[in-house]
């Protein structure tokens, strides 16, 4: 490759040049000021305009261009041409306008003639060649990274590691683009080669192909079919994860040429991360009660997300029904986000358990590795608000076994306090994680009841303030109920207190006597209509209906004189009476806004204890359901048609190989843990209806419960169906669940730089490893090694344009010649 360049070796001031050729054009001006004045209007004109043209073009040219350049040497003296030819055609085409055309092409043509001679005279241009002998481009492989981890992000507002390759290359594009012939690769699991690095920019480390790093094919590609002479050298830009087959020592061996790595992403396993928005976990309780606010709870890992907003949403049954927005400025943070869910009313005419399915999700967004696990569904069971129940017994008695079959139904809540031998109260139980350290006393301790139960417990135990607390208690519309027992209603001395005002019962005196022969209640006509004993006729008898199942007789019962007007009397002694009538068993009356009962028997717990082991149903816990239902304003059941199966998994999206946990709630038909149940999972991919895996659930933690662990061998999408049966094998009920595996890629292995191979591979051919910043110090360095292979430049040769004593020969010939011309047309 030779250089050239044209220089003079005359005038080489730009301000006399410039004066002349204002000189010129002033001349031309002046001269068509002489024509106007001579009252020859047009072409005065014409002369006026062509002389400020002329000014003005010579003013912006030696404004913009020096004589430093060829360039703008060649325009000067092309410049200067001009004005001249100007000047002479305006002079011309004014004085022997009456020429004709032939005439005045020759005139003008030796006058510019004479003039092109006398300025190479002044200028003397001469032409400097350099020649180049020997030189050509060297190639310049560089090979850019394009697998999956150069996706990953390791600081706040920075591009991920491809873009942070490229914009890297594109500030040194035209240097490298100079000094060498640049060849531009990309890799991942194999080597390719784009025209020029926009279209390497158009690309992204993502899709078929990234998710395996092969540095040692693209050292390779590199040098393939080049020689060390050909060559400057080769640039490799990588996170350094090489996870192929091929050694790279030995493909780095094989260049003959420097191999320059340079390290891009952080060191730091914790700061590199692909940039994504993760759902880690969603969280429900198990059961939510209708109309109560729950709380959602999603985990996120939000990684090279600094300053991105995210929307996280959660529907029901595709209805959204809370969202809230999620903002941080730290580059990679796990984040726990809250959402408040109120359950309403369930669909119209629901028969089955009240299950609602949940989704929480991050709305997806383009700049996310994979929007998979962006998603998770939740099953949650909703009941009824649980009745809170205090139970307090005097003495410890085989009644008092009634505080466990309370604490055993799922929508009762008790606080159970029984009285021991130094006449301090034993507390059990927990409302809402508060309880008691004795007997209610304030407005605070009342308001954490619906219904309060006083067993076998004396008078003395309760104050007068106590007494009147209880009976605004019912009247306020809570709900009272006394047992009989030695120490109840008149033998325990309440008659005249405002618990007897709140009683549907008179108590009678502290002489009232005790019933002591067995019987089993009969019901009245309104007892075997209550709510009280749904579904128990078989066991009592009624006036209309004689009993088909036998059950233990109670053991006695306490005496009240009589009940109170508009008190319902529900169960009578069937033979013993009094004064008033039957002997009261159960009575109830609405007591202002609430509700209160008196049951003066005192031995339930044998309906359960004798007919249970023998396997005989029993009607002793739903007796007692339905009974603090009743009292609590529910005076429906709950039993028939509400069993459930929920499933849980520990997370909805998980790599594979990954543990998952699976959990499953199994409640009966009477909506009670089914504690002996069989519970399988099974786990079945999408689109498939064969080849599923399956599970057994074991019993775990928690009445109902049941969990297993496994490792899905295979990415997919799956559906996690879990069956519940009894011990008859029929089946209770399912749920399903989907789950979405991921593949399991080497490239998300290890995220952070791998600066020993990169270093390595740079020091088998005595190249330089550096971070990508140092990307410029490395293009220096190949410039310096290339200028220094180069062979010395033979000498300048200059070739001069102009010969003095031709030139004066020939602009005396021209001007001899025009003025022979002149004298022989009579123009003198």
């Amino acid at each position: 490759m030779t250089g050239f360049s044209i220089q003079f070796r005359g005038v080489e001031n730009v301000a006399l040049l410039m004066v002349l050729g204002l000189a010129i054009a002033a001349a031309v001006l002046g001269y068509g000021v002489r024509h106007w004045m001579r009252h020859r209007r047009r072409s005065g004109i014409a002369v006026i305009f062509s002389g400020a043209a002329a000014g003005a073009f010579v003013t912006a040219a030696a404004v913009g261009v020096s004589l430093d350049t060829p360039a703008g040497r060649i325009l000067w003296l092309a410049l200067l041409g001009a004005l001249i030819i100007l000047a002479v055609g305006v002079f011309y085409s004014a004085v022997y306008s009456y020429l004709g055309r032939r005439r005045m092409a020759v005139l003008l043509l030796l006058r510019f003639g004479a003039i092109m001679a006398l300025l190479l005279v002044l200028f003397k241009p001469a032409i400097s060649v350099q020649p180049t002998a020997g030189e050509s481009e060297l190639l310049l492989p560089i090979l850019v990274d394009r697998s999956a981890s150069m996706a990953a992000t390791d600081q706040a507002n920075q591009a991920y590691r491809y873009r942070q390759a490229i914009e890297a290359l594109a500030s040194q594009e035209q240097r490298l683009g100079e000094h060498f012939r640049v060849a531009w690769l990309h890799f991942a699991a194999d080597c390719r080669e784009v025209e020029n690095i926009e279209e390497l920019a158009g690309l992204s480390p993502s899709g078929e192909g990234t998710d395996v790093t092969d540095i040692s094919a693209a050292l390779r590609r590199g040098c393939a079919n080049s020689s060390a002479e050909e060559l400057a050298g080769i640039i490799l830009i990588s996170d350094g994860l090489h996870n192929a087959p091929g050694n790279i020592l030995t493909a780095a061996s094989e260049s003959p040429v420097p191999v320059y790595t340079l390290g891009v992403g952080s060191r730091d396993e914790k700061a590199a991360g692909r940039r994504n928005v993760r759902l880690l976990s969603a969280n429900a309780p198990i059961e939510a009660i209708k109309n109560n606010v729950t709380t959602i709870t999603a985990e996120l890992r939000l990684t090279g997300w600094a300053n991105i907003p995210s929307r996280i949403v959660l529907t029901e049954d595709g209805r959204e029904v809370a969202d809230k927005q999620v903002l941080t400025e730290s580059n990679a943070e796990t984040i726990t986000v809250q959402l408040k869910w109120t359950p309403g009313e369930p669909p119209a005419g629901k028969k089955s358990a009240d299950i609602r399915k949940l989704k929480i999700a991050v709305e997806p967004n383009d700049a996310e590795t994979t929007t998979d696990d962006n998603a998770a569904e939740l099953h949650v069971l909703i009941t009824t608000p649980r009745i809170r129940v205090l139970y307090v017994e005097g003495t410890m008695r085989p009644e008092y076994k009634l505080h466990r079959a309370l604490a055993g139904d799922p929508n009762i809540q008790t606080i159970s306090m029984v009285r021991d031998r130094r006449n301090h109260f034993l507390v059990q139980g927990k409302i809402d994680g508060k309880t008691l350290a004795g007997l209610p006393r304030t407005d605070e301790d009342f308001a954490m009841f619906d219904v309060i139960i006083l067993g076998d417990l004396d008078r003395t135990f309760l104050n007068r303030d106590q007494m009147e607390r209880i009976r605004k208690f019912v009247n306020d519309g809570k709900a009272l109920l006394m047992l009989g027992g030695r120490n109840s209603f008149g033998p325990g001395g309440y008659a005249g207190t405002p618990i007897e005002t709140a009683l549907p019962v008179f108590c009678g005196s502290r002489s009232q006597p005790q019933e002591s022969t067995r019987f089993v209640p009969q019901l009245t006509a309104i007892g075997a209509a209550s709510p009280i004993f749904a579904d128990l006729g078989e066991f009592f008898h009624s006036p209309s209906k004689q009993a088909t199942k036998p059950i233990p007789k109670l053991l006695g019962c306490v005496t009240v004189p009589r009940a109170k007007p508009l008190a319902n009397v529900l169960a009578i002694h069937p033979t013993r009476r009094n004064a008033n009538g039957p002997l009261i068993v159960l009575a109830v009356r609405q007591f202002g806004a609430g509700r209160s009962a008196a049951f003066t028997a005192d031995t339930t717990w044998k309906w359960d204890l004798r007919l249970r082991p023998a396997g005989a149903d029993s009607p002793y816990h739903r007796f007692w359901g339905q009974f603090i239902r009743y009292l609590a304003g529910v005076d429906k059941t709950t039993r028939a048609g509400t069993a459930s199966v929920l499933a849980r998994l520990s997370t909805a999206y998980i790599r594979q190989d990954e543990e998952l946990k699976i959990t499953a709630q199994v409640k009966d038909s009477d909506a009670k843990p089914a504690s002996s149940a069989s519970v399988t999972a099974t786990i079945r991919e999408e689109p498939k209806q064969k080849d599923a895996s399956q599970v057994t659930l074991s019993p775990s933690a928690g009445a109902g419960m049941y969990g297993a662990s496994v490792k899905p061998a295979a990415g997919g999408k799956y559906i996690v169906t879990i069956t519940a049966k009894d011990k008859n094998g029929e089946i209770i009920g399912t749920d399903q669940l989907p789950l979405i595996v991921a593949t399991h890629s080497k490239e998300t292995d290890r995220l952070a730089r791998n600066d020993v191979t990169l270093r390595s591979i740079a020091k088998i051919r005595d190249g330089r490893y550096v971070e990508l910043t140092a990307l410029p110090d490395i293009v220096d360095e190949l410039i310096r090694k290339r200028a220094a292979s180069m062979p010395p430049a033979p000498p300048e040769k200059q070739y001069s344009l102009y010969n003095f004593t031709l030139l004066f020969l020939a602009f005396v010939a021209l001007l001899t010649t025009e003025w022979i011309l002149r004298r022989n047309w009579q123009l003198q």
